[in-house]
């Protein structure tokens, strides 16, 4: 036993040394880890409601695919716009959002930007009356089939669900009218269970042989406690707005509305200071016909999570509306508006965005806009390629009123609200990395 404590004592710290050597002697290995940066790709909707549609793009050579193909190879674009689009559109990631333009009659436009799709969309806006010849499509760009459940509300009441199934690489469409038969206020609830699925909902009417107008419904997740919508016309006489809302929770809503001018101001309209709103129905009402003129915006707070629309119906060169839908914070990002006439409306507790674009010399140019509340900014001339850049940390929230232009009169066609969404935001993902040293220095 003496023997062995004796080598234990004598080997032990030979040990150590010989593990401290090592140590010191063999390649240090140091972990890094590295960030990979992506933009996720964008589906944009095929022409609906018998609509000539064009897609235009923020950026030259970016790789798309028709949806409905057999083949699902990438083509690069090298034009700035896709014209003659029927089928729905796959848009590899980048900075940027598309804008699909659809012209269903002489004066009955629709545009929207391309969306990401999720898991959940709520649509609140559209019709299953009798003037309706709405349409949903539901597109799955993925390689496998994908289930959908779309969960119905009328002026009434919450209906039961309907699954559809769509194949993959393909889009499915029906009409609002089928889903909400005989009801003038509709909303969906699209949650996708399986598969990779975007919707979209066209609102289009005609009474007999008369058009009454079309809008795209843009999509939001989830319902707010605060929200806001910006960019909405105002048009005199014949022009009307009204608000429609959804409380999907089981506690009826008290809501308060504002309205934000483009001279900074803000007021609430008598009725909308306290106003109670059902649970789980449908309800709608029209903005009371203040002293606005131009652009304007609208906040809405709750007591509960409350989903709000707003939905402009005007004579513009012939009957037309459009919906505006609750906004979310502006973040840095690219759209091209393909010639068209825009107003740009934002609000903020403090508004600091600067624009940068070319003119039609192609010469850069840019401007700074500010204010207290909301701003305005209303360029001259038609508008293709706008960069927006928030440059303050607090929320902004902006939206534009795009007039198309008609057949080369000059004069404004269709009314729309367009979102101001940096829809492709980029995704970070962090990588572990082993960087090995050399064992000399050099």
């Amino acid at each position: 036993m003496k023997l062995r404590t004796l080598l234990i004592r004598v080997i032990s710290p030979a040990l150590v040394l010989i593990a401290l050597i090592i140590s010191l002697t063999l390649p240090e290995t140091t972990a890094r880890h590295a960030q990979t940066l992506s933009y996720p790709p964008l589906v944009c909707p095929g022409a609906l409601g018998g609509s000539t549609e064009k897609i235009s793009l923020p950026a030259k050579d970016l790789a798309v695919r028709s949806v409905n193909v057999n083949s699902t190879a990438l083509h690069t674009q090298k034009s700035w716009l896709l014209s003659g689009v029927s089928s729905p559109l796959y848009v590899s990631g980048n900075s940027g959002s598309e804008v699909a333009f659809e012209t269903i009659s002489g004066s009955s436009t629709a545009d929207t930007v391309c969306e990401l799709g999720g898991a959940d969309q709520w649509f609140i806006g559209g019709s299953g009356g009798v003037t309706s010849q709405s349409e949903v499509e539901f597109v799955n760009s993925g390689l496998s089939p994908a289930t959908v459940q779309i969960f119905p509300f009328n002026s009434k009441v919450g209906l039961a669900p309907i699954t559809v199934n769509i194949k993959a690489n393909s889009d499915y469409r029906a009409r609002v009218s089928t889903i909400v038969p005989g009801d003038e206020l509709i909303a969906l609830h699209i949650v996708t269970d399986s598969g990779r699925v975007t919707s979209f909902l066209l609102d289009h009417r005609k009474s007999g042989l008369s058009d009454l107008g079309a809008s795209f419904v843009t999509p939001v997740d989830q319902p707010q406690l605060q929200s806001f919508m910006a960019g909405l016309y105002a048009g005199g006489k014949t022009t009307t707005t009204k608000i429609r809302f959804l409380v999907p929770g089981n506690i009826d809503a008290n809501v308060h509305l504002s309205i934000y001018t483009s001279d900074g101001g803000i007021f609430t309209p008598i009725g909308f200071d306290a106003l109670q709103v059902t649970k789980q129905k449908v309800v709608e009402l029209p903005l009371p016909k203040v002293a606005l003129s131009g652009t304007f915006g609208l906040g809405i707070s709750s007591d509960q999570p409350v989903l709000a629309s707003a939905i402009t119906q005007t004579q513009l060169g012939g009957a037309d509306f459009s919906w505006a839908s609750q906004l979310k914070p502006l973040a840095r990002f690219r759209v091209n508006l393909n010639g068209n006439r825009a107003n740009f409306f934002f609000i903020g507790k403090t508004i600091a965005v600067n624009a940068a674009w070319n003119d039609a010399s192609g010469k850069p140019q840019s401007i700074l806009i500010s204010g207290q509340s909301s701003a305005l900014w209303s360029p001259i001339g038609p508008v293709g390629l706008v960069t927006f850049t928030p440059l303050i940390k607090s929320d902004i929230y902006g939206g534009a009123t795009v007039l198309a232009a008609t057949r080369g009169s000059g004069s404004t066609g269709g009314l729309n609200y367009l979102p101001l969404l940096a829809n492709q935001k980029v995704a970070g993902a962090t990588e572990a990395q082993a960087d090995i040293q050399a064992l000399t220095n050099n």
